[in-house]
């Protein structure tokens, strides 16, 4: 993301409370952006029929969406009033994602924000089958907000993944550390690079097959270490490229869908930048298990960055 002109914010009917539109709003002042406040709804008893439909159920539908059409220009019409740029539109669509994508297709956003909600207690994020489907699909970065405020100088963490496990391509970490930095710059916060290492996983394949021995005099401490030193190595090389502190890379040992979510409620973080990739053209595109893990636990908001190419490797 080496730009934000335009960001589309989608908006809850249902809810009192907007936090897409409140920080979409904040992120549009500080970048003069244009704002565009999007509803997307439907009702299957306004949809008519096989056989047709009804004057009535026409009428009903049209009342429907004048509704939905009111609400978007309340919002509109006192963030117009503090300098912002608003834009607003009323798509009739069901499933709730497939109307949202056709937006970002007419549009193309440097921005797609959603709410999202997080209970406390269980400090679990509640995804819904929409915010899923937008992480798979969306091909432009796409920001999940909590109904938490951003400190004044907030914390922003970038996922980095130097060891570009599975089909992740090398260039998707400077892409992130590009959107954490736009966005810390702005909003006059502090970016943290961080790795999570799981060396379980390292000495499950160096021990070899059916519990054989590590070969030679090498412990599974020395493999440990020269594979930490490796992955401090390239982490270094990556987050150079971007002038980031020392004291602000962080590689922690540990499987990530734990040690992401603590170190994140340790460091009080606002927002986590983390990647998504498509696993393969033959079916829905999908983010690995271990992501999908991080974000049901993750305490703060969080922007999920494709890869240049996510376009090309869609299924449609």
């Amino acid at each position: 993301m080496k730009r934000l002109d335009r960001i589309l914010a989608v908006v809850d009917p249902t809810s009192d409370v907007q936090p897409a539109v409140e920080k979409a709003a904040h992120l549009a002042r500080l970048f003069d952006a244009a704002l565009e406040l999007l509803i997307c709804d439907f009702d299957p008893s306004l949809q008519g029929t096989l056989f047709g439909e009804g004057e009535a159920t026409r009428r009903l539908r049209e009342d429907f969406l004048d509704e939905r059409v009111e609400l978007l220009e309340d919002l509109a019409e006192e963030l117009r009033a503090g300098g912002v740029n608003v834009e607003t539109r009323v798509h009739w669509d069901n499933p709730l994602h497939r109307g949202i994508l056709k937006r970002v297709e007419e549009t193309a956003p440097d921005l797609l924000v959603k709410d999202t909600h997080y209970h406390s207690v269980l400090r679990r994020t509640v995804l819904t089958n929409t915010d899923w489907n937008l992480i798979r699909l969306c091909g432009v970065p796409l920001l999940l907000a909590k109904p938490t405020e951003w400190k004044a100088h907030p914390c922003i963490l970038a996922a980095l993944d130097p060891g570009h496990a599975g089909d992740k391509p090398a260039a998707l970490d400077h892409d992130i550390l590009e959107a954490a930095t736009l966005l810390a710059t702005r909003l006059q916060g502090e970016v943290h690079a961080v790795h999570a290492f799981f060396p379980a996983a390292l000495l499950a394949v160096t021990t070899g097959m059916a519990g054989l021995p590590i070969m030679g005099d090498v412990t599974a401490a020395e493999i440990v270490e020269t594979e930490r030193r490796r992955i401090e190595s390239v982490l270094a090389g990556i987050v150079g490229q971007h002038r980031l502190p020392a004291g602000q890379v962080h590689l922690l040992q540990g499987s990530a869908a734990s040690v992401l979510p603590s170190f994140a409620e340790s460091q009080q973080a606002d927002l986590l930048v983390m990647g998504a990739v498509s696993r393969s053209r033959l079916e829905n595109a999908f983010i690995g298990s271990t992501a999908e893990r991080v974000l049901d636990r993750i305490p703060c908001d969080v922007m999920v960055v494709k890869p240049p190419d996510f376009r090309a490797q869609l299924p449609f």
